[in-house]
């Protein structure tokens, strides 16, 4: 089957300019994926996938929180659904980081159908 990405969105972008917004975000990615359908017309059919991406600060961040707050049993583990861990959640890295996923045959193990 043939992917390609048509385009990416994100739920939430980082609002400032500086290293630090893009360092400790998190953004649900969503992902139009062009794929391959022999079933249809012109043998392509647009699905969308999504994902979680976290930065490593950010984890650091919401376990110090979730210890203040008794979520998690109190900072012991921390669970999400399709996560994806990067260094920063700036447009381009998110869309360096999917399209590493498509070319290493990742994507769909990282991403879930919607």
């Amino acid at each position: 089957m043939c992917f390609k990405i048509r385009e990416i969105y994100l739920s939430d972008e980082p609002k400032g300019e500086g290293m630090d917004d893009v360092e400790n975000f998190n953004t649900d990615v969503i992902a139009l994926v062009e794929e391959d359908d022999e079933d249809i017309e012109n043998g392509k059919k647009t699905v969308k996938y999504v994902a979680s991406f976290f930065t490593y600060a950010n984890i650091f961040e919401l376990k110090s929180l979730h210890i203040k707050t008794g979520e998690y049993l109190k900072g012991k583990y921390f669970y999400a659904k399709n996560m994806v861990l990067v260094d920063n959640c700036s447009m381009e890295n998110i869309k360096t980081v999917v399209n590493h996923l498509l070319e290493e045959g990742e994507f769909r193990e990282a991403f879930r159908r919607i």
